[in-house]
């Protein structure tokens, strides 16, 4: 049994690279990651000085290793 990543439920898996437990949290985790690249989009167009790209790079840096933990 495995545990999906998105739903947290418990599951068969059908193979052993699969890591969601249907095409329903498949969807889910596409617009996750949808929503978070147009929000990186949208950030970086907003950064204007060195200063705002480094500001940016740590806070980014910062949440993907909370995400990592």
């Amino acid at each position: 049994m495995k545990q999906c990543r998105v739903c947290q439920c418990d599951f068969e898996p059908s193979h052993n690279g699969n890591f969601l437990c249907s095409n329903t949290c498949a969807v889910r985790l596409f617009t996750a990651r949808q929503k978070v690249r147009l929000s990186i989009k949208a950030a970086l167009k907003a950064l204007k000085t060195p200063e705002d790209v480094n500001n940016f790079n740590l806070s980014l840096t910062t949440i993907i290793e909370k995400v990592a933990q």
